[in-house]
């Protein structure tokens, strides 16, 4: 027997399959569709909670993507629960007439205003919700925009080398005044801080009658010198170290494999070819009692390229003093 079928004295049967389109399953839709945008919203404030967890608390980078990933999606699905909750997905076309409108239409749309706002103040829950959603996103992403940093404030002038810091390897190896060949090239590090960036050096030995007496100046020690590795064109790392042995002169140069800086190490490190503006930060070198390499202090000036600041104030001008 079928579910619209009646009994033979005309009593319909109970428990009638109800169509889909009926006002009875439209309000079950209705409510479902509440529910949905509710539990969607907790799901977003919760994923902007865990982000913000994940960024304070150095968790997995994983987590941090996770719980924006659900407080986005959780405040969109939302969304579009919340509208078809409030039978906003009705297609709906009015044919074009003239733009004017009638004290009943009038009428009709104040009162569709007032209705919208009665079931929207009503849903106090939804509303509420939504705010914490939007909250819980904005604290979710204070962590990767407080990641960009603050303004530099005097950072580049310091790096980890200091007065009386030995010169060591990339193994930790403290390296000896006697020892080095000649027109060898080795990257090194103030001790403590092997693998910091602003600190890698490249170290040279050459022998000492054919370096500069700017370069002995600023501090080479028995034919070793010192410069920072980072270029003064772009940051990239000068790790290239070239001998043409060719008559009439023997010509030594630092070269950038980024965009072809060439730098003199015999001369302070002048640049002599290629767009970087101005000489690498020569470390002025010393020694301990125990014969090892180190640091008088510093660099004089700041690494790498030079800000648009350290160039207006007269810091640097592309020209070594």
């Amino acid at each position: 027997m079928s579910d619209d079928a009646t009994s033979t004295d005309d009593t319909p049967i109970k428990n009638l399959r109800v169509s889909e389109w009926t006002p009875v399953a439209h309000e079950d839709m209705n409510l479902r569709a509440y529910r949905a945008a509710i539990v969607a919203f907790v799901v977003a404030v919760v994923g902007g909670l865990l982000a913000a967890l994940s960024y304070w608390n150095s968790w997995a980078d994983t987590w941090l993507g996770v719980g924006l990933a659900l407080a986005l999606g959780g405040i969109g699905f939302g969304l579009v629960s919340w509208s078809k909750y409030l039978d906003l997905d009705d297609h709906v076309v009015q044919m074009r007439e003239p733009l004017h409108t009638t004290v009943q239409e009038q009428h009709d749309l104040e009162e569709e205003i007032e209705m919208t706002k009665n079931t929207v103040g009503r849903r106090k829950l939804l509303v509420g919700l939504l705010g914490g959603s939007f909250a819980s996103l904005a604290v979710g992403f204070v962590g990767p925009i407080g990641s960009l940093g603050p303004k530099p404030q005097g950072e580049r002038n310091s790096t980890g080398w200091s007065a009386g810091r030995r010169v060591v390897t990339n193994d930790s190896v403290p390296i000896q005044l006697s020892t080095g060949q000649f027109d060898q090239l080795t990257t090194a590090f103030p001790e403590g801080f092997v693998g910091r960036d602003d600190s890698q050096i490249v170290l040279l030995r050459m022998h000492p009658d054919i370096l500069s007496e700017q370069t002995v100046a600023q501090g080479a020690i028995d034919g070793w010198v010192a410069y920072s590795k980072v270029c003064t064109h772009a940051g990239c790392s000068v790790g290239l170290f070239g001998i043409d042995t060719r008559e009439p002169d023997v010509v030594r140069q630092l070269v950038c494999p980024c965009h072809q800086s060439v730098f003199d190490p015999t001369d302070a490190a002048r640049p002599v070819g290629g767009p970087a503006p101005r000489p690498l930060p020569q470390l002025s070198l010393g020694v301990d009692d125990e014969g090892y390499l180190i640091a008088n202090g510093d660099f004089e000036r700041p690494v790498g390229p030079i800000s648009w600041t350290e160039g207006w104030t007269g810091g640097w001008t592309g020209q070594d003093q």
